[in-house]
């Protein structure tokens, strides 16, 4: 399941934790809607596409009333004194109807990032001083927008907070949360959020595409030439000459049309790629580090000048393919460690975190993964070594 949808629901369900709930069937319908809601998030291809499903999936309508039940005070004891009992059939105060809502306030809180959710259930209480009634109560709530804000203000302190984890670089993930963002501040109802969050994913969908190239072209390119780097040291064991320079020839006129493709195709140069700090990183095979990608770590970034190097003085030149192999090579190029690299992971994971320790959302992760640690809970574990 994606990370962001996968903190949605946390922040979601989490709420729950802060009842006390002796009701079996209550018990059961909660654990159903988790599960539900759970279907829907596996279903769901992004976040984008899970905050259109959901809205859909009547599940809000669900939790609010699940919270509702959850919130309610007890019955009243048959021993109770019979001076401290309502009359039969009389309402409650403006007060403390929008008590119910107490707890759900008390488990936002408690999660300590989730700002704009506090105040949406501030604003709530606040109506007690402002009507005299149940009737003007549900006006200005309705008036107001103000049991929708607490959807919205939730969301968009979640969004906020990863999108404040995120690579600042990656443009695409970057500009689907702002749209996010912008789309929960214009919501006006569970319809609108829906129409708003469909035209988000077709944009989305475009910018991931576009994004992919922008991956695909510098890395085919590095690719290839390292190959081609390979290539050359192959030949100068001189175990197998022939083979080996049919092999250094062979590449070389790969890497020169993988590089004519590009720039007919795309139009992007290898100055352009390195110009473009994104397109730069993925010349010299990033990893991520953390749960976001915000810090990744790369091949020596010498690299990049030793792929100039290759590819204008050796591949695309009209120098003879012995002049190459006789001429002793300026620049090294350092490929990935390989005794070494848990070692070299494990110091930069250590400096990735300290890097982003004033961070909210690593430091909500790190409150989620001591938690499960603590109920005996295993947690995905991302690919360090996966590119996404």
């Amino acid at each position: 399941m994606d990370a962001s949808i996968q903190q949605t629901i946390s922040g979601y369900t989490a709420v729950f934790d802060s009842f006390t709930i002796s009701d079996d069937a209550l018990k059961k319908d909660i654990e159903d809607f988790i599960n539900d809601f759970n279907a829907v998030g596996e279903n769901s291809n992004d976040i984008m596409d899970f905050m259109a499903k959901f809205p859909a999936s009547g599940l809000q309508e669900k939790y609010s009333n699940l919270i509702a039940r959850a919130s309610a005070p007890p019955p009243v004891s048959a021993e109770t004194n019979a001076t401290e009992e309502k009359p039969a059939g009389a309402l409650p105060t403006v007060k403390e109807f929008l008590e119910q809502y107490r707890e759900s306030y008390n488990a936002v809180k408690g999660a300590g990032y989730r700002t704009r959710a506090e105040k949406a259930y501030e604003n709530i209480f606040a109506v007690a001083d402002r009507a005299d009634n149940l009737i003007d109560m549900n006006i200005i709530l309705e008036r107001e927008q103000l049991l929708w804000k607490i959807v919205t203000e939730d969301l968009l302190d979640i969004y906020q907070t990863v999108l404040d984890a995120t690579d600042p670089l990656n443009l695409a993930v970057v500009s689907r949360f702002q749209r996010m963002i912008k789309t929960c501040g214009e919501a006006t109802c569970d319809e609108d959020l829906a129409y708003r969050t469909g035209v988000d994913i077709s944009i989305n969908q475009r910018q991931t595409y576009s994004l992919i190239s922008t991956i695909f072209v510098p890395v085919m390119l590095a690719k290839s030439l390292m190959e081609y780097d390979k290539m050359k040291r192959i030949f100068r064991t001189w175990l197998a000459p022939e083979k080996d320079l049919l092999g250094v020839i062979s590449m070389r006129g790969a890497v020169r049309k993988t590089y004519e493709f590009i720039v007919k195709t795309y139009g992007w140069d290898f100055d352009y790629m390195v110009n473009d700090q994104w397109m730069k990183m993925w010349l010299i095979a990033p990893t991520a580090i953390d749960a976001n990608g915000r810090i990744r770590k790369t091949l020596d970034p010498q690299n990049i000048e030793t792929f100039r190097k290759q590819l204008f003085d050796d591949v695309l030149s009209d120098r003879t393919i012995d002049d190459i192999l006789l001429t002793e090579q300026e620049r090294v190029l350092f490929f990935a460690l390989d005794k070494r690299q848990n070692e070299v992971l494990t110091s930069y994971t250590r400096a990735a975190a300290e890097l982003n320790a004033d961070i909210v959302f690593f430091q909500y992760l790190d409150q989620l993964k001591a938690a499960a640690a603590g109920s005996d809970i295993k947690l995905p574990e991302a690919d360090p070594y996966s590119q996404d």
